[in-house]
Protein backbone atom coordinates (compact mmCIF):
# COMPACT_ATOMS: atom_id res chain seq x y z
CA UNK A 1 0.00 0.00 0.00
CA UNK A 2 2.91 2.35 0.61
CA UNK A 3 4.06 1.94 -2.97
CA UNK A 4 0.63 2.99 -4.29
CA UNK A 5 0.49 6.11 -2.13
CA UNK A 6 4.05 7.06 -3.18
CA UNK A 7 3.12 6.69 -6.83
CA UNK A 8 -0.02 8.77 -6.40
CA UNK A 9 1.94 11.62 -4.81
CA UNK A 10 4.29 11.83 -7.80
CA UNK A 11 3.00 13.77 -10.76
CA UNK A 12 2.80 11.90 -14.05
CA UNK A 13 5.78 12.27 -16.37
CA UNK A 14 4.73 14.61 -19.13
CA UNK A 15 6.62 14.60 -22.49
CA UNK A 16 6.20 18.38 -22.72
CA UNK A 17 7.85 18.81 -19.30
CA UNK A 18 10.75 16.58 -20.34
CA UNK A 19 11.20 18.64 -23.49
CA UNK A 20 11.18 21.94 -21.55
CA UNK A 21 13.77 20.59 -19.08
CA UNK A 22 16.01 19.40 -21.90
CA UNK A 23 15.77 22.69 -23.75
CA UNK A 24 16.66 24.56 -20.54
CA UNK A 25 19.77 22.38 -20.11
CA UNK A 26 20.74 22.82 -23.78
CA UNK A 27 20.70 26.62 -23.43
CA UNK A 28 22.61 26.33 -20.16
CA UNK A 29 25.30 24.33 -22.00
CA UNK A 30 25.38 26.73 -24.97
CA UNK A 31 25.80 29.74 -22.69
CA UNK A 32 28.51 28.02 -20.67
CA UNK A 33 30.48 27.10 -23.79
CA UNK A 34 30.11 30.69 -25.04
CA UNK A 35 31.51 31.98 -21.74
CA UNK A 36 34.49 29.65 -21.99
CA UNK A 37 35.23 30.77 -25.54
CA UNK A 38 34.65 34.52 -25.18
CA UNK A 39 38.33 35.28 -24.48
CA UNK A 40 39.68 32.71 -26.90
CA UNK A 41 38.08 34.09 -30.04
CA UNK A 42 37.88 37.68 -31.17
CA UNK A 43 34.34 37.54 -32.50
CA UNK A 44 31.27 39.44 -31.42
CA UNK A 45 29.09 36.40 -32.02
CA UNK A 46 30.17 34.99 -28.65
CA UNK A 47 28.40 37.96 -27.04
CA UNK A 48 25.20 36.99 -28.86
CA UNK A 49 25.59 33.31 -28.00
CA UNK A 50 25.86 34.14 -24.30
CA UNK A 51 23.12 36.82 -24.30
CA UNK A 52 20.52 34.94 -26.31
CA UNK A 53 21.08 31.68 -24.44
CA UNK A 54 20.56 33.54 -21.14
CA UNK A 55 17.31 35.06 -22.40
CA UNK A 56 16.07 31.64 -23.54
CA UNK A 57 17.01 30.21 -20.13
CA UNK A 58 14.85 32.90 -18.54
CA UNK A 59 11.95 32.21 -20.92
CA UNK A 60 11.99 28.46 -20.30
CA UNK A 61 12.36 29.07 -16.58
CA UNK A 62 9.17 31.14 -16.72
CA UNK A 63 7.44 28.28 -18.54
CA UNK A 64 8.57 25.89 -15.81
CA UNK A 65 7.61 28.33 -13.04
CA UNK A 66 4.04 28.87 -14.24
CA UNK A 67 3.39 25.31 -15.38
CA UNK A 68 1.62 23.61 -12.46
CA UNK A 69 2.47 20.13 -13.71
CA UNK A 70 6.06 20.65 -12.51
CA UNK A 71 6.64 19.91 -8.85
CA UNK A 72 6.88 22.97 -6.61
CA UNK A 73 10.45 22.22 -5.51
CA UNK A 74 11.52 21.76 -9.13
CA UNK A 75 9.99 25.09 -10.14
CA UNK A 76 11.81 26.87 -7.30
CA UNK A 77 15.12 25.14 -8.15
CA UNK A 78 15.00 26.16 -11.84
CA UNK A 79 14.00 29.71 -10.88
CA UNK A 80 16.84 30.14 -8.39
CA UNK A 81 19.38 28.65 -10.83
CA UNK A 82 18.24 30.95 -13.63
CA UNK A 83 18.29 34.08 -11.44
CA UNK A 84 21.78 33.26 -10.18
CA UNK A 85 23.03 32.71 -13.74
CA UNK A 86 21.49 35.98 -14.91
CA UNK A 87 23.31 37.91 -12.18
CA UNK A 88 26.62 36.09 -12.58
CA UNK A 89 26.64 36.51 -16.39
CA UNK A 90 25.08 39.93 -17.13
CA UNK A 91 25.66 39.86 -20.89
CA UNK A 92 21.92 40.08 -21.54
CA UNK A 93 21.85 43.51 -19.87
CA UNK A 94 24.21 44.82 -22.55
CA UNK A 95 21.92 44.06 -25.50
CA UNK A 96 20.47 47.64 -25.63
CA UNK A 97 23.97 49.15 -25.40
CA UNK A 98 25.20 46.85 -28.16
CA UNK A 99 22.27 47.63 -30.48
CA UNK A 100 22.63 51.39 -29.99
CA UNK A 101 26.46 51.36 -30.15
CA UNK A 102 26.51 52.87 -26.67
CA UNK A 103 29.91 51.49 -25.68
CA UNK A 104 32.13 52.65 -22.87
CA UNK A 105 35.64 53.72 -23.80
CA UNK A 106 38.76 53.60 -21.68
CA UNK A 107 42.10 54.99 -22.81
CA UNK A 108 45.55 54.99 -21.31
CA UNK A 109 48.55 52.98 -20.24
CA UNK A 110 47.61 49.93 -18.15
CA UNK A 111 48.42 49.98 -14.44
CA UNK A 112 48.03 46.18 -14.44
CA UNK A 113 49.18 44.08 -17.38
CA UNK A 114 49.35 40.29 -17.22
CA UNK A 115 48.81 37.32 -19.49
CA UNK A 116 46.64 34.72 -17.76
CA UNK A 117 45.51 31.24 -18.66
CA UNK A 118 42.72 29.86 -16.44
CA UNK A 119 41.53 26.31 -16.95
CA UNK A 120 41.06 25.41 -20.59
CA UNK A 121 39.34 28.66 -21.47
CA UNK A 122 42.41 29.90 -23.25
CA UNK A 123 44.94 32.57 -22.62
CA UNK A 124 43.92 36.21 -22.31
CA UNK A 125 45.50 39.54 -21.47
CA UNK A 126 44.29 41.04 -18.20
CA UNK A 127 44.65 44.84 -18.17
CA UNK A 128 43.56 47.54 -15.78
CA UNK A 129 43.23 51.07 -17.11
CA UNK A 130 41.73 53.91 -15.04
CA UNK A 131 40.46 51.39 -12.45
CA UNK A 132 38.62 49.36 -15.11
CA UNK A 133 39.67 45.70 -15.33
CA UNK A 134 39.24 44.08 -18.75
CA UNK A 135 40.15 40.83 -20.48
CA UNK A 136 41.55 41.21 -23.98
CA UNK A 137 41.57 38.23 -26.38
CA UNK A 138 44.44 35.81 -26.65
CA UNK A 139 45.35 36.82 -30.20
CA UNK A 140 47.26 39.85 -28.90
CA UNK A 141 50.99 39.21 -29.25
CA UNK A 142 53.30 39.54 -26.26
CA UNK A 143 54.19 43.20 -25.86
CA UNK A 144 55.40 45.79 -23.46
CA UNK A 145 52.97 47.20 -20.92
CA UNK A 146 53.90 50.81 -21.73
CA UNK A 147 51.73 50.95 -24.86
CA UNK A 148 48.63 53.15 -25.08
CA UNK A 149 45.36 51.22 -25.14
CA UNK A 150 41.99 52.43 -26.50
CA UNK A 151 39.29 49.91 -25.59
CA UNK A 152 35.56 50.00 -26.42
CA UNK A 153 33.56 47.67 -24.16
CA UNK A 154 30.03 46.99 -22.97
CA UNK A 155 29.13 48.40 -19.54
CA UNK A 156 27.78 45.40 -17.60
CA UNK A 157 29.63 42.39 -18.97
CA UNK A 158 32.77 44.34 -19.93
CA UNK A 159 32.71 42.46 -23.22
CA UNK A 160 35.36 43.95 -25.52
CA UNK A 161 33.87 45.32 -28.74
CA UNK A 162 36.95 46.93 -30.22
CA UNK A 163 40.45 47.89 -29.14
CA UNK A 164 43.58 49.57 -30.44
CA UNK A 165 47.07 49.30 -29.06
CA UNK A 166 49.35 52.12 -30.11
CA UNK A 167 52.58 53.64 -28.86
CA UNK A 168 52.54 56.08 -25.96
CA UNK A 169 53.48 58.96 -28.23
CA UNK A 170 50.57 58.30 -30.63
CA UNK A 171 48.08 58.04 -27.77
CA UNK A 172 48.74 61.39 -26.19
Amino acid sequence: MNKQSDNQEKLPSNPFNKLIRRIWYVFLAIGSIGLLLQNKFEIKETFWIISVSTLFLAFFCAVILFNKSFQFAERILYTIATIVLMFVYPHWLDIPAYLTNNYRVVEGVPTEFEYRSPYKAGRYLHVEISNVELKLPSSIPNMESDNWFVIHYLPYSKFIIDYKIISKQEGK
